[in-house]
């Protein structure tokens, strides 16, 4: 299981971050329809049919008021579903009658607002307005009053749903983010307190099995023992060796989660110069070390690859690499002087490392541009939102 599989089940699905205010508005609409229809009922102007629609109307209301976790993915993703509670709606309307069912309406539009969001709502709830509208009209009200009134009500009810449901979304995505913050700097913690546990013993203890082994090495060859002893004096130096050099490694690696961000990216240019003979200019911005660790991963695994391509096909002698925030993006561009790329095709074709980087973009709701860079090489912009990790960041 990936961390983001295991925050998704840590935290649960994400149609749950507007369960509250949809089993809220549920319920009101379950109240409203009840009390109406026994209204109506007393009154005598509840026909048979009119009773069975209100009956299959109840299951709309009730369902989500009561099991939103189970049902509530598959019934905000449905526009069968909330089609048919819109039709229910017109029909309750209709034959139920009565000022409660004004606000039963005016419920549903607000549910609508909330599950598709404003454009959607207003032109599913048009034939409710309609409705109403026309309700009002027979009553005597001038037709111009109750069109603007009816036009603002509808509109302020769809849009005010829109704005709940996004909100609750938002601060979804922000709680998601800082649990995933929190999980890095508790996972980087770890590695640092287990890097100094195997400083402490196991490393020490390597380092002082390593001297011991060569002291008995050399101790056996003066003894001149047998040739077979000899081998297996050298092979224990050598598995002694072997393991420091392993643990050394071990430690280097989780000692990584004391850098920041920008030693990590300034470490990844420096490596990869070092490997290559090619040069790599610098340049990242101060506050980056402000954006969340999980943002900062896959920027670093987006230059690691950008970095590889120049090596692979670019036959560069410089990089440029510039790292910077801007307009609620981090921008990371990558410019070289070598052959550069056709641009006229697409730009992934045979290249599946540009692919995946294109990929993890799209994942993070980014964008990804290339284009010839002054020197004829290539230049390619990488810009990924990053309000939600700064926000995350505050937060913790």
């Amino acid at each position: 299981m990936t961390s983001s599989e295991r925050l998704q089940a840590s935290y649960g699905p994400r149609h749950l971050a507007i369960g509250r205010v949809v089993r809220l508005i549920s319920e009101v609409r379950l109240a409203v329809l009840v009390l109406a229809a026994v209204s109506a009922s007393a009154g005598g102007s509840l026909s048979i049919g009119g009773a069975l629609v209100v009956v299959v109307a109840v299951p709309f209301s009730l369902v989500p008021a009561r099991s939103w976790e189970k049902r509530g993915e598959l019934f905000s993703r449905s526009g069968i579903l909330l089609s048919c509670d819109l039709v229910m709606t017109v029909l309750t309307v209709v034959v139920v009658g009565g000022d409660l069912m004004t606000v039963y309406a005016a419920a549903t539009v607000a549910l609508l607002g909330v599950l598709a969001g404003t454009r959607l709502a207003l032109v599913m709830a048009l034939p409710i307005a309609l409705l109403l509208l026309g309700k009002v009209t027979d009553g005597g009200v001038d037709s111009w009053m109750v069109l603007v009134t009816g036009a603002i009500g509808v509109l302020a009810m769809a849009w005010a749903g829109n704005a709940l449901g996004e909100a609750l979304r938002a601060q979804d995505a922000a709680t998601r983010e800082l649990l995933a913050a929190r999980s890095a700097n508790a996972a980087a913690g770890e590695r640092i307190r287990i890097a100094r546990d195997l400083h402490d013993t196991v490393a020490g203890d390597l380092a002082g099995a390593r001297l011991l082994s060569r002291a008995l090495a050399g101790a056996v060859a003066q003894d001149r023992a047998s040739e077979r002893t000899l081998q297996l004096a050298r092979s224990l130096v050598e598995t002694c060796a072997t393991a420091h050099t392993h643990i050394r490694e071990a430690l280097g690696e989780l000692r990584q989660a004391e850098r920041g961000p920008t030693a990590e990216l300034v470490e990844v240019c420096d490596d990869w110069s070092a490997r290559t003979g090619v040069e790599v200019r610098t340049r990242i911005a101060a506050d980056v070390e402000q954006v969340c660790p999980t943002l900062m991963r896959d920027v670093r695994l987006i230059l690691t690859e950008l970095l590889e391509n120049v090596r692979k096909h670019a036959a560069a002698c410089s990089v440029t690499v510039e790292v910077t925030l801007a307009d609620g993006d981090l921008l990371l561009v990558v410019e070289d002087d070598g052959l550069g790329m056709d641009l006229s095709s697409p730009a992934v074709d045979g290249h599946y490392g540009l692919r995946g980087i294109d990929e993890r973009v799209t994942e993070r709701h980014g964008r990804a541009e290339r284009s010839p860079s002054a020197d004829g090489g290539l230049r390619t912009e990488i810009a990924l939102p990053i309000e939600r990790s700064r926000t995350a960041v505050e937060a913790s």
